[in-house]
């Protein structure tokens, strides 16, 4: 593999926990991170699923309370955070015993879920990677965009917006950063490199084009911080972190709804340690 990957294995104490969502999502973008184990994950849906029903689902929370983790986020990996059938009673239920619930959603289903998000106490994750339609549906599948004008405003006061860097809409990064730095309620913008382990050579000219982009950046805008090895930068008065994911120093506990449990940052490489262990 290129010297652009390089995996830091020196992590710090896990700070948050994901339970990765499989179903069927939404969307269909072309990096997304799951379909490096496509072929492992297909046929596990559990979006209909009620959570007190998923394997192995207690010995997670409990696992959390351990390493006192108290920030949950609801993602995917072939699926959105806000598919879930029962996400009201999930979050109810993660937050009356102390734990801190967000999302990590593309935003599809935002507006008809506003009040689900209005009730999560942790950060909520947007995705937004292109304001125009031929682009999005290059990158997503899709060629409808989210009303982000009625959905950010309407999303509580800790909102993260995060935008992957990639072929297709290298040339409006500006014009969407610029976008979401008019909502007060965007707290930081995280511009994400493509992550891949098996994908490597199909999204290479991706990953390169991430770090051309922030050279050039980072040339005419001054570095304002850091936080988990992630350079910050302040533009249209918004911090801006640029995001290696397997290369900072962030923890993670991971839980996936078809009852895998990992201590490993690296979902890739977690989920696939654990099927090796039980022999499948």
């Amino acid at each position: 593999m290129s010297t652009l990957i390089t995996k830091n294995r020196d992590r710090e104490q896990f700070t948050f926990a994901n339970i990765n969502l499989l179903g069927h999502c939404n969307a269909d973008c072309y990096f997304c991170l799951g379909k490096d184990i496509k072929d492992e994950l297909a046929g596990k849906n559990q979006m209909g699923v009620h959570w007190e029903e998923w394997k192995n689902f207690w010995t997670f929370l409990k696992l959390c309370k351990k390493e006192n983790v108290k920030k949950l986020y609801l993602t995917g990996q072939t699926a959105d955070g806000l598919q879930y059938k029962h996400l009201d009673t999930l979050v109810d239920f993660l937050q009356a015993i102390d734990f801190v619930v967000g999302v990590r959603t593309n935003g599809y289903l935002a507006e008809k879920k506003i009040e689900s998000i209005k009730k999560m106490k942790g950060e909520i994750g947007y995705s937004i990677h292109s304001l125009d339609p031929q682009t999005n549906w290059r990158i997503m599948g899709r060629a409808d965009i989210p009303n982000w004008d009625k959905i950010i405003p309407n999303s509580g006061d800790d909102v993260r917006v995060a935008i992957v860097i990639n072929r297709f809409n290298l040339p409006q990064i500006d014009d969407v950063i610029k976008y979401i730095s008019k909502f007060k309620n965007v707290k930081y913008i995280q511009l994400r490199r493509i992550s891949t382990d098996t994908r490597y050579n199909l999204l290479e000219k991706d990953i390169g084009m991430f770090e051309s982009f922030y050279r050039k950046f980072s040339t005419v805008n001054k570095q304002t911080g850091e936080i988990y090895g992630a350079q910050i930068f302040n533009l249209y008065g918004k911090d801006i972190t640029f995001w290696r994911t397997v290369e900072c120093s962030v923890n993670s506990l991971n839980y996936f709804t078809d009852g895998t449990v990992s201590d490993e940052y690296f979902v890739i490489e977690g989920y696939l340690k654990n099927m090796e262990r039980e022999g499948q």
